[in-house]
């Protein structure tokens, strides 16, 4: 029996419907060995050989089908489709393209576009597609799926989170999904809401390698490290070729003052993956490099070089090379390593809020224009009498980790690490204000009794028995105004080092995600004076009996009085366990976990001195006074 043209392509295309690849070739076959130029055909055989990886053979079908019609949207489509698994990915989007000049309304052929562009690193334009995208299908989850992720590539982290919470809403929930909205508010951070991605992971998929790895991740950022190191080991032990759990179980021991065995964790990740940035960033960072380590520090540099790395491991490796570099000796080399590290990362926080001199400087005007020691009194109806908060701020990289260590050594002060508390909730004080005239600052004051009350439970629960618990989140310096009209009989311990020293050790150092201090030197110069203009105003304002000024260097230096007199400030007896802080089992967190794992040393004193030809902008702060 003869079955004519329109027969065989209605079979073709039902069984191609059905997921009966070889059926649906096979009749399209039939069409082509007697009408070589049938478009319907040729698509359908392109489509077939393409979902059954014959990409040399769907290629050839597509291609034959464009030329024979030029405006067909199904052949650019479908061409793009095989030409980015192919990895011709300029080829891909300029098919995409065409497919979207074709039909506008095609939320597919836009979000095929956005993927294509995507993989090119051209992650603005490829927001832009996939919201185009969603504008034509609000319920497609795949679209917000790969909008989350193009958002994270430019840096906007919090819009990528708010896309990774529509794909769940829409759902189905799928482990990929959750690991996603989990890595992004690692980088948030919000270890809690990784937390809670990695344990649903955990719930659908017990030997999950992705979810006990976030898992592990979230407990480490969380300050639970020995049960972090837990889950990498089971990632470890499910993964055996993987190098990322290794990284990982490396980073919690590293956190527990465990160099050594956190080392062997390092060299073992980097055995198993030697592309990679985070694995040489934490084992440079783990001891001081040496000689014998120069074919190490030159692998890293070629490293360095691969465009095929992804860009956030270039800056771990930059980063990792500077401080190498200065281990050795070679200082302008590690300058210019240090450079290339701020310069990737600025380029890669496009979608983060650029440096805001005007609005830094308007917040310090606004706080020593409030905070004056009349309005400070009058508004303490509703402080708390507690001792037990001890705040620790000073610009980033002033000794704050080294003040806490110090401190939380003592048998009855905790440490809490950098806790969010105040700036979530208080912002730089603004937060917590109403304005009820047009020139009259008016504190909520049942809003701050309220987080009053929160913080006292969060401390509790954070240390539990302590007499004192360290908070020592950095920028609390902005808010030791309200922080004392809160809490007026608690302690502040204010870190103090050598201007220089401070910024050059920020430019050094990878700085959070949310943070563009990274573009310029001269923005660090700037937040800096201003942070040094409002200490000042903190010291006019508040009790010498709850404000205490340290030197770092000073502590360095003459560590047995100055620490004898940071311990008397806050109102306990001596422990002599305050001057071995490196003997402390608190897991540490910041990027200062090796220094502070030493004994207390002096090689970060007058850092300045090995960079003195190429500070840049730094030089001007030689005047500055340290805050």
């Amino acid at each position: 029996m003869v079955i004519d043209r329109d027969e065989l392509i209605t079979a073709a295309a039902q069984a191609h419907a059905s997921g009966r690849l070889d059926d649906a070739e096979r009749y399209a076959q039939r069409i082509l060995s007697a009408h070589p130029g049938d478009v319907d055909a040729l698509l359908i055989t392109g489509i077939v050989s393409f979902k059954k990886t014959n990409f040399n053979a769907a290629e050839q079908s597509l291609r034959r089908l464009i030329e024979l019609e030029p405006k067909s949207f199904d052949g650019c489509f479908w061409l793009s489709m095989v030409l980015r698994r192919t990895g011709r990915l300029d080829q891909a989007a300029e098919m995409a393209q065409c497919a979207v000049h074709q039909d506008r309304k095609s939320e597919h052929a836009l979000n095929q576009l956005g993927m294509c562009l995507l993989d090119l690193g051209q992650g603005e334009n490829a927001v832009s597609c996939f919201r185009k995208a969603i504008d034509l299908a609000p319920n497609m989850a795949p679209f917000f799926d790969n909008l989350g992720r193009a958002l994270q590539s430019v840096g906007r982290n919090a819009e990528a989170i708010a896309a990774y919470r529509k794909v769940l809403e829409i759902g189905p929930v799928r482990v990929g999904s959750l690991f996603r909205l989990g890595d992004a508010c690692m980088i948030q951070p919000d270890v809690a809401g990784a937390a809670q991605c990695a344990r649903a992971i955990l719930k659908m998929e017990p030997d999950s390698v992705q979810g006990n790895l976030l898992l592990s991740r979230a407990l480490i950022g969380d300050g639970q490290v020995a049960l972090g190191a837990e889950y990498a080991l089971k990632a470890m032990r499910l993964a055996p070729s993987n190098a990322v759990p290794v990284a990982y179980y490396g980073r919690a021991l590293q956190s527990l003052g465990k160099i050594a065995e956190a080392d062997e964790q390092f060299k073992r990740s980097i055995e198993l993956e030697p592309r990679q940035g985070f694995a040489y960033h934490a084992l440079v960072h783990n001891h001081k490099v040496v000689e014998t380590e120069r074919p190490l520090v030159e692998k890293m540099a070629q490293l360095a070089k691969d465009d095929g790395l992804p860009r956030r491991e270039i800056i771990q490796l930059e980063y990792g090379l500077g401080k190498a570099l200065e281990d050795l000796g070679e200082y302008e080399a590690a300058m210019n390593h240090f450079d290339q590290a701020n310069h990737i990362d600025h380029e890669l926080k496009v979608g983060v809020v650029p440096f805001q001199k005007q609005q830094l400087r308007e917040t310090a005007d606004f706080l020593i224009g409030t905070f004056d020691h009349s309005f400070i009194e009058r508004n303490q109806v509703v402080a708390s009498d507690s001792e037990v908060p001890l705040f620790v701020v000073g610009m980033m990289r002033s000794g704050t980790t080294l003040a806490e260590q110090i401190l939380s050594s003592h048998p009855e002060i905790g440490g809490a690490g950098e806790l969010l508390f105040w700036p979530e909730n208080a912002g730089s004080s603004e937060k917590v204000f109403v304005r009820k005239a047009a020139n009259a600052q008016v504190l909520d004051l049942p809003k701050l009794r309220t987080l009053i009350d929160s913080y006292l439970d969060l401390l509790d629960k954070t240390a539990p028995g302590k007499r004192r618990v360290v908070d020592k989140m950095n920028t609390n310096y902005l808010l030791l105004g309200i922080l004392h009209v809160a809490f007026p009989n608690a302690r502040i311990v204010h870190m103090k080092r050598h201007p220089v020293d401070t910024c050059l050790s920020i430019w050094a150092t990878p700085v959070a995600n949310g943070i563009d201090l990274c573009g310029e030197k001269e923005n660090i110069v700037f937040a800096y004076r201003e942070y040094v203009r409002v200490m000042e105003h903190w010291r006019k304002v508040l009790p010498a009996d709850r404000f205490l000024d340290v030197q770092y260097e000073h502590l360095v230096s003459n560590r047995d009085q100055v620490t004898r007199q940071m311990i008397d400030f806050c109102g306990v007896d001596w422990n002599e366990a305050c001057m071995k802080p490196e003997d402390n089992i608190r897991s540490v967190k910041t990027p200062s976990v090796w220094q502070v794992r030493q004994p207390v040393y002096r090689t970060s004193m007058q850092r300045w001195r090995k960079y003195e030809s190429c500070l840049g902008a730094f030089a001007e702060l030689f005047d500055a006074e340290t805050g």
